[in-house]
């Protein structure tokens, strides 16, 4: 279904808290000014917040696709503990409620897909696998740069001394080591990011935990993900190995998947330089999935 760019225009952005299963969680949305041809529930990674997808949000309203974004629990202004998760699984229950709550403002005929980036696409494909999604009746999926296995090095000392302070500290805050400059070669993004209060640049413990267990979960059942699929990776990623993403797809279930690399790009592509090129890209594959 083509939608003619010039004569979309998006709504101004609505910002609310909802109660979510952990506490209260913060959505944001942008809408079409004229009625949606499809929904789209972006999910962040660890560390960043919904705003930082406003431009991309803005994007695509205009061009008739409804988006919404919200805080996972101790993410940006959600409720909770900065960077901490008892158990790494309730972020699929934030999902559900993410999706739960966005589903009444479009109406169920309007089709649903969901975009998981780096962390909050590993969060995405965990829900995809055990049903979260096709629970929600999401029509499509699509990760940019998931983070499904690490392409930072960690010390083995580290390693340990984190897995036991998951026991006696689980929310002790930990500096990442993550280097805006790694995230986008875009320096008007690099400031933005380097004055956010919003982002968190620590981990915890029991957060650390519990995503090497799902991510070496997701790869193991990559085969019952069976939803269309798209993902994107950052040909000079340098916090999730691209090649964990591109072997994903080779042995999700899904009839229609599709792998992209975008050669010298960095970890963030929707807030990389020439990153419309790549929203095009995206609305161009939702655009195909709406019949």
């Amino acid at each position: 279904m083509a939608v003619a760019d010039d004569n979309l225009i998006a709504s101004d952005p609505t910002e609310h808290f909802f109660q979510g299963p952990g506490g209260r969680l913060f959505l944001r949305g942008v809408r079409p000014s004229s009625a949606a041809i499809a929904r789209l529930v972006i999910v962040h990674g660890y560390g960043d917040h919904s705003g930082r997808f406003s431009h991309f949000m803005r994007w695509m309203a205009g061009r008739g696709i409804a988006c919404h974004a919200a805080d996972l629990r101790g993410q940006g202004r959600s409720d909770g503990r900065k960077g901490y998760v008892a158990r790494w699984e309730h972020y699929l229950d934030d999902l559900a409620a993410i999706l739960s709550q966005t589903s009444a403002g479009e109406g169920p005929h309007v089709p649903l897909f969901v975009l998981g980036h780096s962390h909050g696409g590993l969060v995405v494909a965990a829900a995809g696998e055990r049903g979260v999604l096709e629970r929600a009746g999401v029509r499509g999926v699509v990760l940019t740069s998931p983070y499904l296995r690490s392409k930072m090095r960690v010390p083995r000392t580290k390693i340990v001394l984190g897995r036991a302070a998951g026991l006696f500290v689980p929310w002790l805050p930990v500096a990442t080591g993550l280097q805006n400059e790694w995230m986008s070669s875009d320096p008007d993004m690099v400031e933005d990011a380097r004055v956010d209060p919003l982002c968190t640049r620590v981990a915890t413990p029991r957060w650390y935990t519990g995503q090497l267990r799902a991510q070496g979960e997701v790869m193991k059942r990559a085969g019952d993900f069976r939803l269309p699929l798209f993902v994107l990776g950052a040909g000079a990623d340098r916090v999730a190995d691209t090649s964990a993403a591109e072997e994903f797809v080779s042995r999700a279930g899904s009839a229609d998947k599709t792998f992209r690399s975008y050669p010298g790009l960095l970890h963030e592509l929707l807030r990389e330089r020439g990153r419309e090129k790549i929203f095009a890209d995206v609305r161009a594959w939702l655009e195909s999935r709406i019949q």
